[in-house]
């Protein structure tokens, strides 16, 4: 989850009051400082992920972001890169990405992914190889529920919701909704 809207907020909240997981924070910042720092964090995330995976059913990822205090002023960034907007938040996606596939090439039991936000969803299709998503279900108004078509991790499911979407139960109800396709 990369998205910084209020709401995601309040529904990833939700989602660890109401299942056992095991989150994991994204220093978004250090994704911008240069590719060491980079790197370094994308390794971070996806080694404590890996780490505490087998004793947790669901494992999150979030862009630490979602708390006001940590938003970045991408302005300094557009300028030390010579950059577009599109191109700074497009380093962040990718990375969440990354520390997706790492996570998903390290450890084949996990066979389900929630995204949220388009543009996270499209980098985790394209680091992932895949030619689409065949969409099966609409989970809640729009969060799609489908599977990955193609590429190393064909038939991967995932639903992708857009961060202001839905009510504070949300993310909740698509976690619950995968891991009964998943029979979890």
């Amino acid at each position: 989850v990369g998205s910084v809207n209020p709401n995601t907020r309040k529904q990833m909240e939700e989602l660890w009051l109401s299942q056992r997981t095991h989150n994991v924070f994204v220093n978004t910042k250090t994704l911008l400082e240069g590719e060491g720092e980079r790197e370094k964090e994308i390794d971070r995330v996806a080694k404590e992920i890996l780490a505490e995976c087998g004793r947790n059913i669901v494992s999150t990822v979030t862009g630490d972001g979602i708390y006001p205090e940590n938003r970045i002023d991408f302005r300094p960034y557009m300028e030390r890169y010579q950059c577009s907007l599109d191109d700074v938040t497009g380093r962040i996606n990718h990375a969440f990405a990354e520390i997706t596939y790492r996570i998903f090439k390290a450890e084949p039991t996990f066979r389900g992914l929630y995204t949220s936000g388009g543009d996270v969803t499209v980098a985790v299709c394209e680091r992932f190889k895949t030619a689409g998503l065949s969409l099966k279900d609409e989970v809640l108004p729009l969060a799609a529920y489908g599977q990955f078509l193609k590429g190393e991790f064909e038939g991967v499911h995932i639903i992708t919701k857009g961060g202001s979407q839905g009510g504070r139960d949300a993310i909740n109800q698509c976690i619950t909704y995968l891991k009964e396709k998943l029979f979890i």
